[in-house]
């Protein structure tokens, strides 16, 4: 090869860098807002498909709240309305002897009665049938027509609850504790109503 054709090709080479710059890499500002914008579709696309456990636990009715299930019925102050737990971890809101709502809790509580030796005795509630769905509840709670509760002693593991008439539902962690409060509100179990 002779020294022109290679000065020739030497400066083709120079002239074609000079006007096609080599693209090699991103720069760093184009990475990040790739990284910014698959962060945002990521985050759209995971809320959407995972659901959110404490938002939903904090909407569902507890024992402690259960009785909002009874407050918040279109028949509240117009008939009695009757919760019924059954073993499932279900609450069936019955009025007119029909099933107006089923809510699902997380505990599976027990109804109790106290008797006038102050003793706890869990009950055995008989079959119920509400249309064509039967079955054994684990507790009954009644709101009356005049919106307040009868009152029910309920227990969930070790926890155990008072559903007082007007109050609502109280947690306590013994029995013991749960009698002597119970002897101290206005509701007398061992004479079966309301202290005159």
């Amino acid at each position: 090869m002779n020294e022109s054709h290679l000065s020739q090709i030497s400066t083709l080479n120079t002239q074609h860098s000079i006007l096609t710059p080599l693209r090699g890499a991103f720069t760093l500002v184009e990475l990040l807002v790739v990284l910014l914008l698959m962060g945002i579709v990521y985050g759209l696309v995971f809320d959407a498909a995972i659901p959110r456990g404490e938002e939903k636990a904090a909407g569902r009715p507890t024992l402690r709240t259960v009785e909002s299930l009874a407050r918040n019925s279109p028949s509240y102050r117009q008939t009695d309305i009757f919760l019924y737990g059954t073993k499932n971890g279900e609450v069936l809101v019955v009025a007119d002897g029909k099933i107006q709502r089923r809510a699902t809790i997380p505990q599976h509580a027990m109804g109790y009665r106290l008797n006038p030796d102050e003793t706890l005795q869990s009950i055995d509630y008989g079959r119920v049938r509400i249309g064509t769905v039967e079955f054994r509840p684990l507790f009954t709670l009644r709101c009356r027509k005049d919106g307040l509760f009868d009152p029910q002693i309920l227990l969930d593991g070790e926890t155990w609850y008072y559903v007082h008439p007007g109050k609502g539902v109280e947690a306590f962690g013994n029995p013991v504790a749960l009698i002597a409060h119970m002897r101290q509100s206005d509701y007398l179990p061992d004479r079966a109503g309301y202290a005159q």
